[in-house]
């Protein structure tokens, strides 16, 4: 996903001098180092194995199972879904990405861009608004807001060149990461209609991650504990109060990645000796329990919705197999399959069980 890797590389610039023209390899360096290591190790291997082949946005239901939902050009990833079923994420464009709206009836549609080369959707409300990322005319990141009747907005930064919206609540409220003056600090972000963006502040360090967002506003993430950038902890941080540190399984890392409205937190956590990493469950009454894996070493829980429904990725038992896997809890995990390829990761579920995610094609 060099989309993504490149976005990485803007987010962690404090490591380099310019993101442009890094390798893969160089990216993937970037990312062991910032926001959330074990996590991006595993999902740009996923993204590394599809480079020989094709991978597809799907959706998938209990009673259809997983549908591909094709792509305007090359390879295709869903990133989100609303309880209409629209889906969002991105394409490849030739050297470059574009953001995607694709629903039942009109298929997959280009969302347009910010005067740059690239876009990416993340996060779609009942509204069918749309957040994400994208290349300004100037080369800028910055985080959008999408609407059928609007279009394409930019929403600015904390000051620095970047931002990028992660998720976006049906209030309209969105959640990512953003750069202060200088791109030396990067901090969570609550962006709310008609306000100015605001810095939600961090654990330890200057640095915090934005993923998650309920219809309270509540928003879940990643941050430092220290100016090394390691470890990171995953929080929750409720309006008007401070982060909260989730803490781990016994590990050094964590970090969280979706929030029901009845504030269940999902993400992954370390073990001892910082590996391997597990998918978990966190609530106010019962801390974090591990949810297992398909067989395999590593696991994450990327979004929970309203019937404590959760999704992710496991690996199986097999070396080298990733699938998209679905939790209705501790150890109660399902394969959701792929569209024919190995590997598969589940990125996003509805209120009616629907699941987006990506996979690889045979």
């Amino acid at each position: 996903m060099r989309l993504i890797l490149s976005f990485i590389a803007t987010k962690c610039s404090h490591l380099v001098n310019s993101p442009r023209g890094f390798t893969e390899k160089t990216m993937l360096r970037l990312a062991r180092r910032c926001l959330f290591p074990s996590i991006l190790a595993a999902t740009l291997a996923v993204h590394a194995m599809a480079q020989s082949t094709t991978t597809h946005a799907f959706l998938w239901s209990p009673a259809i199972g997983m549908q591909d939902l094709g792509s305007l050009s090359g390879s295709s990833y869903a990133q989100g879904i609303n309880n209409a079923g629209q889906v969002v994420g991105y394409y490849e464009s030739g050297s470059n990405f574009r953001a995607f709206l694709w629903t039942e009836r009109t298929g997959m549609q280009d969302l347009g861009t910010l005067g740059g080369d690239y876009t990416a959707a993340e996060g779609i409300n009942s509204a069918g608004q749309v957040t994400g990322a994208a290349r300004t005319a100037s080369g800028e990141v910055h985080a959008f807001l999408w609407s059928a009747q609007s279009g394409m907005q930019d929403l600015g930064t904390l000051g620095g060149t970047f931002s990028g919206g992660d998720a976006i609540n049906d209030a309209g409220e969105i959640t990512g990461t953003a750069s202060r003056a200088g791109d030396v600090r990067y901090v969570a972000f609550l962006q709310i209609p008609g306000k100015v963006m605001k810095g939600l502040g961090r654990l330890g360090s200057h640095y915090s991650y934005g993923y998650g967002i309920n219809e309270a506003g509540t928003v879940v993430g990643a941050s430092p504990l220290n100016k090394n950038l390691s470890p990171n902890h995953a929080f929750i941080r409720r309006k008007g109060f401070r982060m909260v540190d989730l803490g781990t399984l016994g590990g050094t890392d964590s970090a969280a990645f979706g929030i029901s409205q009845s504030e269940q937190v999902v993400g992954w956590t370390s073990f001892s000796g910082g590996y391997p990493f597990h998918a978990f469950l966190w609530t106010g009454t019962s801390g974090m329990q591990d949810l297992g894996t398909l067989g395999g070493v590593t696991s994450s829980a990327l979004a929970i919705n309203s019937n404590s429904e959760i999704v992710g990725f496991s690996d199986l038992s097999q070396a080298g197999v990733t699938r998209a896997a679905l939790w209705t809890g501790p150890n109660q995990i399902q394969d959701l399959g792929t569209l024919g390829g190995s590997n598969s990761i589940a990125r996003s579920i509805n209120d009616l069980g629907q699941v987006v995610g990506e996979s690889t094609l045979q």
